[in-house]
């Protein structure tokens, strides 16, 4: 029997309330979804949906009582930090970069493929369907560790895109750090590391692009660099010429701190990126904090979307993004969660905490975005970001099925009221049920079922223990900068300029 003639796969669900994100249908009471393959085939209320011809064979599920959502999407991760967990308290970012060059490096595919799939487990069992994986693997970027990673993605059945960190500027010369204040020999292995190899890094990407056909289209890849104020004109020129070739997307950071807002030159660095031809459509800037009027005028004219991670910012001190004044320019914007070492790669937790940071950070309080506002924008950016908009983060007939199903039949929701108040405000992703992604069942009942949980946390719990072992020195390298870096974190936020993104309580 050939791939067309096979029988479709047909799954009914019945019974539950569908929160569909679709403005025309925004909420569906006793409903029932027809799943045909990958696909939504139809929906609407229990009895009124036709019985799809042919489907003979049909997987029926009971979710009476339950809330339907589309697979929540993450806007931005970083697999890599899945076995960084409990790793940050009161660290700004600029400190905490630091240990991230000394301590994450050197590791096997294996080490890679596991620190995925741990990221993978916590996404899946708190609804997430879809992710952009910011991927950094040091020193330097291979077509082992990068496939490692898309494997993992692929082998968990999610729904992911890969854009692989790169920069090739030492760190201490990318902020407004004194060189001075660093001890001497420290100045001297600075000055003796070698630059990144340009080429090699597109040469990896190039391979992975070739390779893409394995993983049935539900991975894919975007151009990563880090973020451009740690970019030579070189890397820069040699970005633009790739994406423009291969019509990639790009995923970067972009001034997610004031020390990076100090470094962007009179230009800026998103009017530079514009002006070179790499940003457009396809584009996502991640964190989005410290930006001017011309910052958002110029992602607007290359009709970008932005990503808010609202924990992780909030944890390393970097500020809050100005979501409301960023929507209002028209601008998608997709949530995001950022590494596990900033807090559960869990996307309620995020949206809960993006709308709750508007009312204290905006006094009109009309303005404020609703619950059901907030999760559907961040839908849609998520969709937009991947690449998907209107096949994902949305239930309608024709879109891909990503779906996770909800009991709200725990303390948490009794009584019921408002279900999109309830998702946004209650929810943890403790009363997820079931997540399907591209039609496939990836939980039930609780139980993961395409990852051996308990084998994968054991052997990531094994890989640390032997890591703690090799870490004194790069605890020793970074507790001699930080005099230098604390110095230069709490002047540059100290300094009075027109933008400012903390919140200071007087």
């Amino acid at each position: 029997m050939t791939e067309n003639s096979r029988p479709a796969i047909y799954r009914h669900l019945v019974g539950g309330r569908l929160l569909t994100c679709d403005s025309n249908n925004p909420i569906i009471e006793n409903g029932e979804i027809w799943i045909r393959d990958d696909l939504i085939a139809a929906l609407g209320r229990t009895g009124d949906v036709a019985r799809p011809k042919n489907a003979i064979d049909v997987e029926e599920t009971d979710v009476s009582g339950r809330l339907i959502i589309p697979g929540l999407i993450n806007g931005h991760s970083h697999s890599y930090a899945a076995l960084l967990k409990g790793s940050v308290d009161t660290q700004p970012l600029d400190i905490y970069m630091l240990n991230v060059i000394a301590k994450n490096s050197n590791r096997t595919p294996r080490e890679v493929y596991v620190s995925t799939l741990v990221d993978c487990i916590t996404m899946i069992r708190t609804g997430t369907t879809g992710v952009i994986d910011h991927f950094s693997h040091r020193p330097a970027l291979t077509d082992e560790a990068l496939e490692a990673a898309m494997q993992a993605f692929h082998d968990s059945g999610m729904r992911a895109a890969v854009a692989p960190m790169f920069a090739d500027l030492p760190y201490v010369e990318t902020i407004p750090l004194n060189p001075d204040a660093l001890p001497d020999d420290i100045r001297k292995t600075y000055s003796d590391m070698s630059r990144p190899d340009i080429g090699a890094y597109f040469d990896v990407l190039e391979n992975a692009l070739d390779g893409l056909d394995q993983f049935d289209g539900r991975v894919g890849l975007l151009l990563g660099i880090d973020g451009p104020q740690r970019c030579s004109e070189e890397l820069l020129d040699a970005a633009s010429t790739f994406q423009n070739k291969h019509r990639l997307g790009l995923h970067t950071h972009m001034l997610e701190t004031k020390t990076q807002a100090v470094m962007a030159g009179d230009k800026g660095l998103v009017r530079d990126l514009l002006d070179r031809g790499i940003l457009n459509n396809k584009s996502t800037l991640v964190h989005f904090i410290w930006c001017d009027d011309d910052d958002i005028a110029a992602a607007k004219e290359a009709d970008a979307t932005l990503v808010h991670c609202p924990t992780s910012t909030v944890l390393v001190g970097s500020g809050i993004s100005p979501v409301l004044r960023l929507r209002s320019q028209g601008l998608p914007i997709a949530i995001g969660t950022d590494g596990a070492n900033c807090g559960p790669v869990c996307l309620f937790e995020k949206i809960r905490l993006a709308t709750l940071l508007q009312h204290v950070t905006e006094p009109d309080f009309e303005s404020w975005l609703t619950s059901e506002e907030m999760f559907r924008m961040a839908m849609e950016g998520g969709a937009r970001a991947l690449g998907r908009s209107g096949e994902i983060g949305v239930l309608r007939a024709g879109a891909k099925a990503d779906l996770a199903v909800v009991d709200p039949s725990s303390h948490w929701h009794r009584p019921l009221g408002d279900p999109w108040n309830h998702i946004v405000y209650y929810e943890s992703g403790v009363g997820v049920e079931q997540v399907y992604a591209d039609g496939q069942l990836l939980l039930d009942s609780g139980k993961l079922v395409t990852i051996d949980e308990a084998a994968i946390l054991a052997e990531a719990e094994e890989i640390i223990g032997r890591q703690q072992q090799d870490r004194q020195e790069a605890d020793s390298f970074v507790a001699r900068q930080y005099p230098a870096f604390r110095d230069m974190v709490v002047e540059t936020l100290r300094r009075e300029d027109p933008v400012d993104r903390l919140v200071r309580l007087r």
